[in-house]
């Protein structure tokens, strides 16, 4: 149990914030699902038979359902936007640093998470995203990551980049028709939106997330997950367990050096177009435990994440926000946005969702 608050709710409180409570997550927050041998299953409020998300699938469901106006969750791989997205409801993942973040009832986290991990808010409204980002962001001493810098940055050139398939990834019709209408959305406001021919590489960036998160200290990972004999850990976990066995000292500093260059690919990209649209994920909200059907179906549905897992190896901000529900099932698009430019995704999410309207009603 841990002895002090986290500095992002302790933020917030003082803030005038009142914390009604904790929600769900799953076993070590390896899922793209929302249940444990604590807790047992977090349900979708919209249809049963679907996931609410993970890793903060609890807090995705609780705001889909009116618990709250704002939830809190954690994002390495989309935990924040996958939850927004499968919930029906909008998410933010700010920039590294943005918010601060420490757990002071567990050890340090290793080098990837320390990188990429972050804490955000998820909403039923974009204006309730940003009165949340305000109230959790900040400098604490506690998160050696944090800063505190200005949450609007100047005036850019409003051109967007619109990728339907990033990586390449074959996505459902009804995503593609989503993008389509969040593209002429935007352009309709002033935004130019193209579809480049020449963009940066996203799979690479999944490749290195992969490894280093899952790969550093697999073993250990591995250990602990079937101590706690939870069936999702252990499926991801082994699932990775022959690539992680790959990784050594050499292998592992060669990661940051092609990471390096992927970021400075991915900013000199935002300079020419400081907001990308493309999807949250490449399928409609996965099936409740999907991921239990063996090593094909993890296979599969990590390629349809590639959208997401993609972003916190590249540092870069990213909104989910709500497109509609049809017969039960939610649809999204995703903005990203340059460091630190968290206000440009709330900007556009804004105009997107004055046009998708709210699922369900704030």
């Amino acid at each position: 149990m841990p002895t002090r608050t986290a500095p992002s709710c302790a933020t917030c409180a003082r803030g005038g914030a009142i914390v009604v409570g904790r929600t769900n997550c799953p076993a070590f927050s390896y899922r793209w699902f929302s249940s444990n041998k604590l807790h047992g299953t977090t349900s979708n409020p919209h249809n049963s038979a679907l996931t609410p998300g993970g890793s903060s699938g609890g807090a995705g469901a609780a705001t889909a359902a009116g618990l709250g106006h704002i939830a809190h969750g954690t994002d390495i791989a989309g935990s924040i936007r996958y939850p927004a997205y499968a919930c029906g409801v909008q998410g933010l993942r700010p920039t590294p640093g943005r918010v601060p973040a420490f757990n002071h009832s567990g050890p340090d986290r290793a080098i990837g998470p320390q990188l990429m991990a972050v804490a955000g808010p998820l909403a039923r409204r974009v204006d309730d995203l940003r009165l949340g980002l305000e109230g959790m962001s900040g400098y604490a001493p506690d998160d050696p990551w944090s800063a505190p810098v200005p949450l609007t940055g100047p005036a850019v050139a409003p051109r967007v980049a619109l990728m339907k398939r990033p990586g390449g990834i074959d996505t459902d019709p009804r995503i593609l028709a989503d993008l389509d209408r969040a593209a002429e959305v935007l352009r309709k406001a002033g935004w130019h939106v193209e579809e480049p021919t020449q963009v940066p590489d996203i799979r690479e960036a999944v490749e290195l997330q992969i490894d280093l998160w899952l790969s550093d200290a697999h073993s250990d990972k591995l250990a602990a997950a079937k101590l706690e004999g939870d069936p999702g850990a252990i499926a991801l976990l082994s699932f990775y367990e022959e690539r992680a066995r790959g990784i050594d000292l050499a292998k592992f500093s060669e990661l940051f050096s092609r990471r390096a260059r992927l970021i400075r690919a991915w900013r000199a990209f935002l300079l020419d177009y400081p907001l990308v649209l493309m999807p949250v994920s490449a399928e409609l909200p996965f099936a409740q435990d999907e991921d239990l059907n063996g090593p094909e179906a993890i296979a599969r549905l990590w390629e349809a994440q590639v959208p997401q897992i993609g972003i916190p190896l590249l540092g870069l901000p990213a909104l989910s926000v709500c497109s509609g529900l049809e017969v039960g099932v939610p649809s999204g698009v995703q903005l990203v946005a340059p460091p630190w430019r968290e206000d440009l995704c709330l900007e556009a999410g804004e105009v997107l969702e004055r046009s998708f309207g709210l699922h369900p009603p704030a």
